[in-house]
């Protein structure tokens, strides 16, 4: 056994972004992951602009082998097969497959695997062992259930988008697709629960993932709702309500955070900056003080830092235990040595024409026994079609061939 979960098959019904994260999580952990994609139609990120191929990275496609950048992102470590679910023959497929996997990954509109004809129930049938994993926007039940929903949709219903900005201007996404990301790591969760309880009892699971339940619960551990009675504003910009200083601050050549939680961390910082005249300050002495005067706060580490670069403030800063950092631009987070170190920082790899000259995210769990290799490049699309069948299926050649003319796989 060379990865945690070596042996465990998945099934990936899934496109965009929500459920291929999943998946791609759970092949870096060791499952072997079986993309499936219908012929001439597949996963829609197939089709997203830039694309990478033998004549470089271009916003439009230059040639037949050319593939998106996000799908060669998110589908790395997985195998890929074309099959057409909308075909009695394909469905057989399916349910010979779910047959010898112990995953079933979907994220689907609720209601279209039941009428595929892949309820849990029919699912249970075909193997009591199999753990089915739906992600939707707002679940399987519900008034919402039937909504159509994107990343964006969910940032706006689940409150992420309210408490996101700054309080004079409108609400802003998150930058990062969290409403497809969380959800993602909240069915990886709920994957690996399932299959620790399978080994005991010897039954599956149905799992149902909302996106905005994912996103909701992200949203409650400050007490918004409290706040919001006494009349605080939730949009803080990158201030935080109740401590100060908590905020994002402009250096001579760029920005960088400073964050004091505590008395210990504030008298550090006034020793940093040369301010300990103000330590016996009863407008500062304690949190509750400094949050009542934190723009008092805000004018004092203003006029210390102007003059100062990024550099400077945070060796001055750190050299107190203050936590203080640089905001990185994009191509420094690229250079980070930090992020370097561990791994993190990998290329985009065309599965045929090789490296893009882009970088992606490593996986971010580091195991001590099991370790996680590199991820494999993704497939080209339909790239394992004739090794499955053949592998796993045990198709012979013909069958395979009369399948392709049918354009069943």
């Amino acid at each position: 056994m060379k990865k945690h979960l070596e042996g465990i098959r998945v099934v990936d019904l899934t496109a965009y972004l929500s459920g291929p994260y999943t998946s791609m999580n759970l092949a870096a952990l060791g499952a072997e992951v079986i993309k499936i994609e219908r012929p001439g139609v597949g996963d829609p990120c197939r089709w997203n602009p830039p694309f990478a191929g033998p004549h470089g990275v271009s916003f439009e496609k230059k040639d037949d082998t050319d593939v998106s950048i996000l799908y060669l992102k998110r589908n790395r470590n997985k195998k890929s097969i074309f099959l057409d679910l909308q075909k009695d023959e394909g469905k057989e497929i399916l349910r010979r497959l779910i047959e010898k996997s112990d995953i079933v990954l979907e994220n689907f509109t609720p209601g279209v695997m039941d009428r595929l004809g892949f309820s849990y129930e029919r699912l249970t049938e075909i193997n009591p062992r199999i753990i089915y994993c739906s992600i939707s926007g707002y679940g399987q039940d519900g008034p919402f259930k039937d909504r159509p929903a994107f990343d964006l949709t969910i940032q706006a219903t689940s409150g992420i988008m309210g408490l996101t900005g700054f309080p004079d201007a409108p609400p802003v996404r998150c930058g990062a697709w969290i409403g497809d990301m969380l959800s993602s790591l909240y069915s990886v969760i709920g994957i690996l629960s399932a299959l620790v309880s399978r080994e005991k009892t010897g039954m599956g699971e149905r799992i149902d993932v909302a996106m905005n339940d994912a996103c909701f619960s992200v949203c409650t551990d400050e007490a918004m709702d409290f706040n919001l009675s006494i009349g605080i504003p939730i949009r803080t910009g990158n201030r935080l309500s109740r401590l100060a200083p908590w905020n994002s601050y402009q250096a001579k050549d760029g920005c960088v955070v400073i964050c004091v939680a505590n008395n210990s961390q504030w008298h550090s910082f006034l020793e940093a900056i040369g301010r300990e005249d103000i330590k016996e300050d009863a407008r500062f002495k304690d949190q509750q003080g400094r949050h009542k005067y934190s723009d008092d706060v805000e004018l004092i580490i203003g006029e210390w830092i102007k003059d100062l670069t990024k550099a400077e403030v945070v060796k001055r800063l750190t050299q107190k235990k203050v936590p203080c950092e640089a905001i990185a631009e994009f191509d420094e987070v690229l250079k980070s040595p930090q992020l370097e170190y561990r791994e993190m920082i990998q290329d985009v790899v065309h599965p045929l024409s090789g490296k893009t000259g882009l970088k992606v995210s490593g996986f971010p769990i580091k195991f001590s026994r099991l370790k996680t290799d590199p991820l494999t490049p993704a497939p080209y699309p339909g790239q394992h079609s004739e090794g499955v069948y053949r592998e796993i299926l045990d198709l012979p050649q013909e069958r395979i061939d009369a399948l392709k003319k049918q354009g069943v796989i």
